[in-house]
């Protein structure tokens, strides 16, 4: 039986990388005033970004609906397949809700709901690492066994020079917003077990983005058998800078996967324009 594969927009996979690969995308929606988008589809990158910059109103986000999981699943189940559907965070979204809700319209259909505790570039590197395993003929099983060893090593360390969206979106906390702002301390956050904190405050930019570096370096003991890539909100020159300065750090080893990728418009929301973070995960 052959198993198929659902994500959400938040895994920031292209559309037409998700099509290519035989992945359904289910998008979330980027909310501005009275109107409604659908991340990857309704609004591109670019689109979302001149928006931000001429509406005086600030966009917020809201998860799908179970009737879009629902006619996600639908076409798989009808076909036989078994489903395994891997979302972003359950602390970040309620997405998940509607997944499970979706799922039990097929009470007779094998749907596997995965919480990846992560979101962006750490949800697409699952979801490659999915889709690697089910073309090596794993099964369901196997494969969501190896998204939990996953799930054990992945980080996210990012500069956000901008906590204000993440405030406002209720992803960090008030006071953790207000002190960065007021004092000029640029935190470097942290996403483990799901959930967004502080990993270090530092003065500038460029002592955030070395810790960020540390950080990961740390993280990943044996690097090359480590996956690492750089996501960035608008700011490609600083993550191509960020990726060659980590490069240079592993001193000529080549890592199993080292790239870039640049968030879409619903991440982009929360964490505003110029973010830069590196996920990484030891193998």
């Amino acid at each position: 039986m052959a198993v198929a594969i659902v994500t959400d927009s938040t895994s920031d996979i292209e559309p037409s990388r998700a099509a290519a690969l035989g992945v359904t995308v289910v998008p979330l929606m980027v909310l501005w005033g009275d109107r409604s988008f659908r991340d990857y589809v309704d609004l591109t990158r670019p689109e979302f970004y001149a928006k931000l910059a001429a509406e005086p109103v600030l966009p917020t986000t809201s998860q799908p609906t179970a009737a879009m999981f629902e006619a996600a699943f639908r076409p798989l189940v009808e076909r036989g397949d078994e489903v395994l559907c891997v979302v972003v965070s359950s602390k970040l979204s309620g997405t998940i809700i509607a997944a499970r809700a979706a799922a039990s319209v097929f009470p007779d259909a094998t749907i596997r709901i995965v919480d990846s505790e992560t979101a962006a570039g750490g949800l697409g590197m699952q979801i490659l690492l999915a889709d690697e395993l089910r073309k090596q003929g794993a099964t369901l099983d196997q494969i969501e066994a190896e998204l939990i060893e996953e799930e054990a090593t992945q980080r996210l360390y990012a500069c956000v020079p901008d906590l204000s969206h993440l405030q406002r979106n209720g992803r960090i906390g008030k006071a953790q917003a207000l002190i960065g702002s007021l004092m000029k301390i640029v935190p470097v956050l942290r996403l483990k077990d799901g959930e967004v904190a502080a990993e270090a405050q530092v003065r500038t930019m460029t002592r955030a983005r070395q810790a960020m570096l540390d950080l990961t370096i740390q993280n990943t003991p044996d690097p090359a058998n480590a996956r690492y890539l750089v996501m960035h909100t608008d700011a490609l020159p600083l993550a191509q800078s960020v990726l060659e300065e980590l490069r240079a750090r592993l001193g000529g080893v080549e890592p199993k996967l080292l790239d870039i990728l640049e968030a879409g418009p619903v991440i982009a929301v929360h964490a505003g324009p110029g973010a830069v973070g590196i996920f990484s995960a030891q193998d």
